[in-house]
């Protein structure tokens, strides 16, 4: 055990040495209160990636999201898994700014908590591009910002009280994300 716990290690050691800036790990922590649903969200969506050339990148995200609505005992658990492919289109000369769009495909499983104590398995799914724009404040550390999706996002019956089904172009300020990452 001691032995491949040892390889381990300087695997991991190599990958990240020969890295080169290429992986990088980040993510977005959220909450948000919506008065006209009443309702909390909190997320914590962890994300990691390679750069396999100076234009496309893979990556996944992995993390928790959680929806309560105020004043019925209703939430949402969800457990979100969303790999994609990330293009850059365009860099500026001094590398500050970068414009990509990501290629998603996504899933989101868990369960809908009633107020009698029963649950049902909730599940979202999204297929579709999200593009994005990086501020690259030093060579290891940007801040990252998705606007919005061109896409479908779908849901189940137990996850309807918290998600809609949608389709289309959505680039609404309503629908911004950001997110801090470092680069090894």
């Amino acid at each position: 055990m001691k032995k491949f716990l040892a390889m381990a290690l300087v695997a991991l050691a190599a990958l990240t040495g020969s890295a080169q800036n290429n992986l990088y790990v980040g993510g977005e922590v959220g909450f948000m209160h919506d008065g006209g649903k009443r309702t909390n969200e909190f997320s914590i969506l962890p994300e990691i990636g390679y750069n396999l050339n100076s234009k496309f990148a893979i990556g996944t995200v992995i993390g928790w999201q959680y929806t309560h609505f105020n004043g019925r005992d209703l939430s949402t658990n969800l457990f979100r898994f969303n790999p994609y492919v990330r293009y850059t289109f365009f860099r500026s000369e001094n590398n500050l700014v970068n414009l990509f769009v990501d290629g998603t495909v996504g899933v989101g499983l868990g369960w809908t908590s009633m107020d009698d104590d029963d649950s049902d398995t909730a599940c979202v799914w999204e297929i579709g591009l999200k593009p994005g724009v990086a501020i690259n404040l030093t060579d290891n550390f940007s801040v990252q910002a998705h606007i919005g999706m061109l896409g479908y996002q779908g849901v189940n019956d137990a996850a309807k009280p918290a998600y809609n089904s949608k389709g289309g172009l959505n680039l609404s300020g309503n629908d911004l994300s950001i997110g801090f990452y470092y680069h090894f």
